[in-house]
């Protein structure tokens, strides 16, 4: 439903999960509402615009949160080559639903819900 009410940009991988999340605690027209909510006033959104650009700043806001606040697990990373989009792309597009245990997708779409 969100792919026909949002046509610039359409059904994008990864919405399901979050889409899921929402479905196992509400009604159909209340988790599309949610679904809604969370993608235009909570930037969602914006990460599947502009060929991701704005999902590439998260990447480099990311890199330079760990370098400042995990620095020996930033230098570990670039020794390996690892680069944030490697692991976290499906995190942030996901807003965490797809690769964490549920109870802790719980958690963080619970704390993201009431800021």
């Amino acid at each position: 439903a969100y792919s026909v009410y949002d046509e610039d940009i359409g059904y994008c991988q990864g919405q399901s999960f979050l889409a899921a999340v929402l479905l196992l605690h509400m009604p159909e027209e209340q988790a599309f509402c949610v679904l809604v909510k969370i993608m235009y006033d909570y930037g969602l959104r914006d990460l599947y615009k502009n060929n991701f650009e704005d999902l590439h700043c998260k990447f480099y806001q990311l890199e330079r949160l760990m370098q400042e606040q995990l620095p020996d697990l930033h230098n570990h990373f670039c020794d390996l080559n690892l680069e944030a989009h490697m692991y976290a792309s499906q995190w942030f597009l996901t807003l965490f639903t797809a690769k964490f245990p549920l109870c802790m997708v719980f958690h963080i779409i619970d704390l993201l819900l009431c800021e």
